[in-house]
């Protein structure tokens, strides 16, 4: 084999070993653009997910001030009634003391009657 024919096999050889380079290169290129467009799928799912909890987070936050508010006014509404409730009680001790007062008055009446 002369250096003419070895140069040639050898220039033979690179190209053969660049142009497989280059099929490796379009090969990992394709793989590698395949794994970043399922990895934006992904992505894209992730941030559906994400946007509809935030919807709920959205709701639920109105729903836990609207709770808030319900609360406030049965607050309210049992503050009224304990104060009614108070008042109920301080008219039947008012209304206690006066028939006590009431039967002493018969009973006194009684008296006299019983006396004369």
């Amino acid at each position: 084999m002369t250096i003419k024919d070895a140069g040639i096999k050898f220039t033979t050889a690179i190209e053969k070993e660049m142009i497989q380079i280059r099929a490796d290169q379009m090969e990992l290129g394709q793989q590698l653009t395949e794994r970043i467009n399922g990895v934006g799928d992904r992505v894209k799912v992730l941030d559906g997910k994400v946007t509809s909890l935030q919807h709920d987070v959205t709701m639920l936050k109105s729903d836990v001030t609207m709770l808030k508010s319900d609360v406030a006014s049965l607050d309210d509404k049992v503050t009224d009634l304990e104060k009614g409730q108070r008042s109920l009680q301080e008219g039947m001790k008012t209304m206690q003391r006066t028939q006590s007062d009431m039967m002493d008055i018969l009973v006194s009446i009684q008296r006299k009657f019983d006396c004369n």
